[in-house]
């Protein structure tokens, strides 16, 4: 409340703002009601062919974000309802997080941290990263700047992904592989990829299988691209060695979930992206994406894959 991103979407029109999430899809639709734009903050929100066939007025929903998996982007489509994003906003704090994960998995940070508060004084081996191999499933804005960081201190870089850019491979000095190649070759796996169809499980079994047990796996783009059971498994057998995780299955993480009882696992709550910086920039970016939606020239347009 109160900032550029507030005074600029009330020079474009009237606004309600809604702090708290609605409960039930009837509550939404109930909120909404006679609106021509939205802003969705959190992926809480299910926009599905219900909701869209009962939008009314709705020109464009704008995404706080870059995920749209909580969006029927086809239904959108089929309505005429314009779906734009936040590409890019959120990639430095994104990849600082995926780097602070996978040096926490390292290097065991909050083990030996618990440890020593209990009086201990733990010693054992740990994993330096410089000169290891991380491989990257997905080479979007986040991979991207994940391996300029992983470059700065001494990583090698493979990657897969759908697009790839033979330019910056170049100028990070990436190597392109194929998926298992990927998985036999990294040290650390970390992914990237929006979550889709063709993403929902592709991490599984099978590439746990193919990866030594010393490799780490950190996921800080949506909990569904992993096979979660086939992780804790891989976790708990030894397959892997450790795993940095900011998204999951089902989120906030149940109570008890087998994840938190596992000590090479190391946890955070989706906050990858939440920095004071990045907030205010992808609210305004939000905002600019109603602006260009009402005057015709939409922009971050996200379509159905």
């Amino acid at each position: 409340m109160g900032s550029a991103a507030e005074t600029r979407l009330r020079e474009i029109g009237d606004a309600d703002i809604h702090i708290s999430n609605p409960q039930t899809p009837e509550e939404l639709l109930k909120r909404v009601s006679g609106a021509d734009g939205i802003i969705n903050i959190r992926a809480f929100c299910k926009f599905d062919a219900d909701f869209f066939s009962n939008s009314g007025a709705l020109k464009v929903l704008s995404i706080w974000g870059t995920g749209t998996d909580h969006v029927d982007l086809g239904a959108a489509e089929s309505a005429g309802v314009i779906i734009s994003n936040t590409p890019g906003v959120a990639a430095v704090s994104v990849a600082e997080h995926t780097l602070a994960l996978m040096m926490a998995a390292a290097r065991q940070i909050p083990g030996n941290d618990t440890a020593m508060r209990a009086d201990e004084w733990p010693r054992g081996q740990m994993t330096q990263l410089n000169g290891k191999t991380l491989g990257l499933i997905g080479l979007g804005a986040i991979g991207r700047q994940t391996a300029r960081i992983a470059a700065g201190i001494g990583m090698k870089l493979i990657a897969w992904t759908f697009h790839p850019d033979d330019e910056f491979a170049a100028e990070v000095g990436l190597e392109f592989v194929d998926l298992n190649t990927l998985y036999e070759r990294s040290d650390v796996v970390s992914i990237h990829v929006r979550q889709s169809a063709d993403t929902i499980g592709m991490v599984g079994a099978e590439a746990f299988s193919q990866m030594g047990p010393d490799t780490i796996l950190v996921n800080t783009a949506r909990g569904p691209i992993v096979d979660e059971a086939a992780l804790i498994s891989a976790l708990e057998n030894g397959a892997l060695a450790a795993a940095g995780l900011d998204v999951f299955d089902q989120e906030p993480l149940p109570p008890n979930h087998p994840l938190g009882k596992l000590n090479n696992v190391v946890l955070s709550p989706h906050n990858a992206g939440i920095t004071p910086e990045v907030t205010e920039a992808g609210l305004l970016m939000s905002v600019e994406n109603i602006a260009a939606a009402f005057s015709g020239n939409p922009q971050n347009v996200v379509h159905p894959s």
